[in-house]
């Protein structure tokens, strides 16, 4: 409940008769928030020395200028810049002499008082919730992909046929002739010789990281809030101090037409569920910029297979029957004479894949930081709108 509910009861003790005035009435003249809306819930930085401000529009309004005050959960007036009516739907910027370390987390006003140009009086009142405290930072660590590609080895294997002969022994036929020598050859069993050859040698490379750190600047951009389809209700904070007083004597303004509009006016500030819209970003995000604490991740890829074809002897047995010997009919046969043949010798490779430890290849990696930078009229010129920088 506001503090400052003592200044209406008093107010209301006061045994003079509020009277619905001409600022009751319906008029065209309206005011409207637009960074520090009716029941928002805001966000400020109580680390910032700046002066604490608040931007309006105006709608259906004459050539004058508003009062401007800053109400504090206690009920102390501050009073502020003061802005123009027109042109119209137009942002018009109020500065308060309270900065923003002053500020308290609490529920705040600001009302608006105009003679509107002669025309029907303006007495507008917004209400609103302010958290302060420190602006938090939270730091966005980025997460570096290292990339490792492998080859896959594909096997082919190519049959080579080799084939081992087996001689019998020949036949003998008798037919009339001379003495003869038989001869028969005899070729010893193969031998087989086993060597081993590596068809390909692949070397695999160790990868480290080599992380560069390039630094983008940004331009600021603003984001503009947007105004409120509702204007802002009638004042119900009896202003003390300024030139509105003067408004409202000469109108017969009256604030307070009775305690329970006042206390359903600020249950309403009160109650509002707390969703921060915060012209001061809370937090403030801010990228690590110790390439040392950065995570890291590795991905696999494969690169084009290499096909490795390996050849592998099948041996296929084959016997022969040598021509028969011929002899004479009726002359002696001498003993079969053996010859022996050399031994034949069959060579069977077989082929591996050598790996071996390949050079150390650095992976160089570009990590790309967006600094935004705001020029003084950019930052001037979002403020003045009321808007936030990002």
């Amino acid at each position: 409940m506001f503090s400052r509910l003592a200044n209406f009861i008093t107010t209301l003790a006061t045994p003079t008769k509020h009277t619905r005035d001409v600022a009751s009435a319906p008029a065209s003249c309206h005011s409207y928030g637009m960074d520090f809306q009716s029941g928002g819930y805001y966000f400020q930085n109580s680390l910032s020395n700046d002066n604490f401000s608040f931007v309006g529009q105006f709608s259906g309004c004459n050539s004058d200028v508003a009062y401007n005050m800053l109400v504090d959960p206690q009920g102390n007036q501050n009073m502020c810049t003061d802005t123009y009516l027109t042109p119209g739907d137009t942002d018009m910027l109020s500065t308060c002499p309270l900065k923003k370390d002053q500020l308290v987390t609490g529920n705040w006003s600001v009302i608006v008082i105009s003679n509107n140009g002669n025309g029907v009086p303006l007495a507008a009142q917004r209400d609103f919730m302010l958290s302060v405290g420190p602006q938090l930072t939270s730091t966005v660590t980025p997460t570096v992909t290292m990339t490792q590609i492998y080859t896959p080895i594909v096997s082919s294997t190519a049959i080579r046929n080799v084939t081992s002969t087996t001689y019998l022994q020949p036949l003998t036929i008798t037919v009339p002739t001379a003495t003869t020598i038989p001869t028969t050859t005899v070729t010893p069993a193969p031998v087989t010789e086993t060597k081993t050859k590596a068809v390909l040698t692949v070397g695999v490379p160790t990868y480290t990281f080599s992380i560069k750190q390039a630094t983008v600047i940004k331009t600021a951009n603003c984001a503009y809030p947007t105004r409120p389809s509702k204007y802002d209700p009638r004042a119900a904070i009896r202003p003390t101090k300024g030139p509105g007083l003067d408004i409202i004597a000469s109108a017969g303004l009256s604030f307070l037409q009775g305690i329970e509009d006042e206390l359903s006016l600020l249950d309403r500030a009160e109650d509002h569920a707390p969703v921060r819209r915060a012209p001061d970003p809370q937090p403030l995000f801010v990228t690590e910029t110790d390439t040392n604490k950065w995570n890291t991740v590795t991905a696999t890829t494969w690169g084009p297979a290499i096909t490795a074809t390996i050849t592998s002897d099948s041996t296929i047995a084959e016997t022969r029957t040598p021509n028969p010997i011929t002899v004479g009919y009726g002359i002696r046969t001498q003993d079969l004479a053996t010859v022996t043949a050399p031994t034949p010798t069959d060579t069977v490779t077989k082929y591996t894949v050598a790996t071996v430890g390949g050079a150390t290849e650095t992976l160089p990696y570009t990590y790309t930081v967006t600094a935004t930078t705001a020029p003084n009229w950019i930052a001037a010129k979002c403020s003045s709108a009321g808007g936030t920088l990002y």
